[in-house]
């Protein structure tokens, strides 16, 4: 399922939105994007959400949230790291689409052992 945000003849689409999403999260020092098992279910499509590369985009016009699933490495403030995510994603998204980005929600799903 690919969603489109089109503005003056640009369309952009819900996969171009989570890579982007993932390059910025990924800048991030002690965070990795968390790419699991691709699912897609009939809930996701009626939420008209999309899941790439550890990024889940729900969208409404030329809104969106994100979902940004993480791997963080073992020591790692992750109330801090979060935060720093959201503001890097945040800039990426709205900076290079022009897309509104209104809520980001890390999900840490691993946590990288110590070495």
């Amino acid at each position: 399922m690919k969603e489109d945000v089109r503005s003056e003849g640009i369309e952009v689409s819900s996969e171009a939105i989570a890579t982007l999403a993932a390059q910025a999260a990924n800048e991030v020092e002690g965070a990795t994007v968390y790419v699991a098992r691709p699912s897609s279910s009939i809930t996701s499509r009626v939420k008209r959400e999309f899941m790439h590369k550890g990024i889940k985009v729900s969208r409404e016009e030329d809104t969106c949230r994100l979902g940004v699933y993480l791997k963080v490495d073992y020591g790692t403030n992750i109330p801090a790291l979060a935060e720093e995510v959201r503001a890097k994603v945040k800039e990426y998204v709205e900076g290079l689409t022009e897309l509104k980005v209104e809520d980001i929600e890390i999900v840490i799903e691993d946590i990288e052992p110590p070495a």
